[in-house]
């Protein structure tokens, strides 16, 4: 049974005003999700009689340029191309997600929640330093900031950071003589303890009136997490029997990064320095020794903010790092496109001689790779325990 095609259509885009500059094929393509990280994608432009009309020069440009996948009719893929090479018979480029721009902004001015340390106390919409409690305005008003410098806009749509809250309000403070990277700072405020998760995604508009769909680029933060439990899923990727979407896998375990008592360092000099630990006292009272970790989170001066962070990592770190991953089909059951990073599947595994007794366990899917270079697409998932 022959796999089923994909029409493929690659759009490239003005960064700043999101105008189409060309519609470009591409060779050799990957492109991947990562859960609150940066996707990215990779392809080679031909440079041929067809293509040169459309000024494949103009169009890739690093830097300024974006570049869109759809599939199917389904925007699938969104980001900033940053970097162009010379390759056999065109030009590849390395793009990454929307969220990559944000690697590349900085709080220039101080913003905080604490107006007593702000020389103006007006909220950033209108102008101002202060940021908005809740953990999710704080996200809003950091995009907010950005995106109100001369050059910063990118068409990123925010509103979808509005009511309504998470519920959970912080303490937050950005130094602009520090210059904090916003990307960081997101990042940073997302892994607290209760904290959420976050992407940029991309999407057409619904067609209405008559007029064609857009394209929007869309911030979203999810509270308590992104994606769908394994009972609400119903995900099975399944290897054995002749059956299963399943066609390789790995499964290893790694205990060269576990904790059992993790220190986190904040804001400071010398005695004056924010430490904060945690322990996973549990483990060592049933026998595992005592392995320290340290994790540094400059610039946080809240010491609740710094525990909550301490505690986070000792979380992650408190067991053997498990991050199997998996090359399923595409069009397999299940199939691409049901199922993104966040959600939690059933793996299993039939016994064999890689696995005698079997295998199998509920993840959470917290990377996607999806490849087509040499025949049917295949995606790779990088999975972590639950």
């Amino acid at each position: 049974m022959s796999e089923p095609e994909h029409t493929y259509t690659y759009l490239f885009c003005d960064l700043r005003t999101d105008t189409l500059l060309a519609e470009l094929p591409l060779a050799s393509v990957s492109y991947s999700f990562e859960l609150n990280g940066i996707g990215r994608l990779s392809g080679t432009i031909p440079y041929n009689d067809e293509t040169l009309p459309l000024d494949p020069e103009t169009a890739s440009e690093p830097g300024r340029t974006a570049v869109y996948v759809d599939r199917d009719g389904i925007l699938v893929w969104g980001g900033i191309v940053w970097t162009r090479t010379t390759a056999k018979g065109g030009k590849t480029i390395q793009a990454a997600e929307f969220l990559s721009y944000y690697q590349r902004r900085y709080v220039k001015k101080t913003l905080s929640t604490d107006t007593s340390l702000l020389l103006n106390p007006a909220y950033v919409d209108a102008g101002g330093q202060r940021l908005y409690a809740d953990q999710k305005y704080i996200v809003w008003s950091l995009l907010r900031y950005a995106n109100d410098q001369p050059g910063g806009d990118i068409h990123v749509d925010i509103n979808p950071l509005t009511a309504p809250a998470h519920g959970i309000t912080r303490v937050a403070t950005y130094f602009g003589y520090e210059r904090p990277e916003i990307y960081k700072a997101i990042s940073e405020l997302a892994a607290a303890d209760d904290g959420f998760d976050f992407t940029i995604e991309v999407a057409w508009t619904p067609s209405a009136n008559n007029e064609a769909p857009q394209r929007v680029r869309r911030a979203r933060a999810w509270f308590p997490r992104r994606g769908r439990s394994a009972a609400d899923s119903g995900l099975v990727f399944s290897k054995g029997g002749g059956y299963g979407s399943i066609l390789s896998y790995d499964w290893p375990e790694d205990g060269t990064s576990l904790v059992t008592e993790m220190s986190g360092l904040g804001a400071g000099t010398g005695e004056a320095k924010i430490v904060k630990t945690a322990s996973a006292q549990d483990l060592i009272d049933s026998g595992w020794p005592l392995l320290e970790g340290v994790a540094t989170y400059d610039g946080v001066v809240d010491e609740a903010q710094v525990q909550g962070l301490t505690n986070a990592d000792l979380e992650a770190r408190s067991q053997s790092t498990v991050q199997p991953t998996f090359e399923v089909s595409a069009d397999t059951d299940p199939a691409f496109g049901s199922y993104s990073v966040g959600d939690e599947a059933l793996f299993v595994i039939d016994p064999e001689p890689q696995s005698p007794n079997g295998r199998e366990g509920v993840l959470r899917i917290v990377s996607i790779e999806n490849t087509a270079v040499n025949g049917p697409e295949r995606v790779r998932l990088t999975c972590a325990a639950v």
